[in-house]
């Protein structure tokens, strides 16, 4: 291309110098892609049964948080774990009910499972019962 009189001529490439011919295409604005970063797991919150573990989440373009990643693809930051059993008392066979409970009334309201009633009534609530 040339300017003559103000106006864009084009002229024909054979009478161009190769060397001096600008580069087509360059990256003119280049940023980071955003990313989901995550930090590992946090140990189990519970040595037995079920319980959670977390860990932090966050997006990231080039070095800065940001919130411009897809929520539809963002990993879980909590879950939960189970690593093993619980281990069960063994049945105490020493066991006796306490003097002045009430085990029966406790027994027909469904109490065995408050902990005190299921010590004061060690006994009856290791019953079976209808």
């Amino acid at each position: 291309l040339e300017i003559v009189n103000g106006k864009i001529k084009t002229r024909n490439p054979a009478d161009c110098d190769v060397t001096k011919k600008p580069i087509e295409e360059t990256t003119c604005f280049e940023r980071p892609c955003f990313k989901w970063y995550t930090t590992p797991w946090s140990e189990c919150t519970k040595t037995c049964g079920v319980g959670v573990r977390m860990r932090d989440v966050k997006c990231y373009q080039g070095t800065d948080i940001v919130r411009g990643c897809d929520p539809l693809v963002k990993p879980v930051g909590k879950q939960t774990c189970d690593l093993q059993p619980c281990p069960t008392e063994p049945p105490d066979d020493s066991c006796q009910d306490q003097a002045g409970t009430n085990c029966a009334l406790a027994i027909k309201v469904n109490l065995c499972s408050h902990w005190y009633y299921s010590k004061a009534c060690c006994r009856s609530c290791r019953a079976p019962h209808s």
